[in-house]
């Protein structure tokens, strides 16, 4: 909910970057997450000239993005133990 309970006012100038959203939405609950990144790809795939390329090539600059986080050693990470563990508790459930 944090995401949701930003400061923002309308038509003030923005107030937070790219990657503060980024990460408030990260921290979201998965299912919050979903809602929002589909009304984000609604927002632009209505878009006269939103093709489909484009949209391919927005996700390989947020590829290239996370491979260069993950090698400059930044991103968060877990071993695979701790994914699989973490796997056999969902799907446990």
């Amino acid at each position: 909910m944090a995401f949701l309970q930003m400061n923002l006012r309308y038509n003030s100038p923005m107030q937070h970057s790219l990657e503060e959203v980024r990460q408030l939405a990260y921290d979201l609950p998965e299912d919050q997450r979903l809602l929002l990144a589909n009304s984000l790809l609604e927002s632009v795939s209505d878009q006269p000239g939103a093709t489909e390329a484009q949209l391919a090539a927005a996700w390989d600059e947020e590829i290239a993005r996370r491979v260069a986080e993950i090698k400059a050693g930044t991103a968060a990470t877990c071993s695979l133990d701790d994914l699989t563990s973490d796997l056999r508790s969902i799907v446990d459930q």
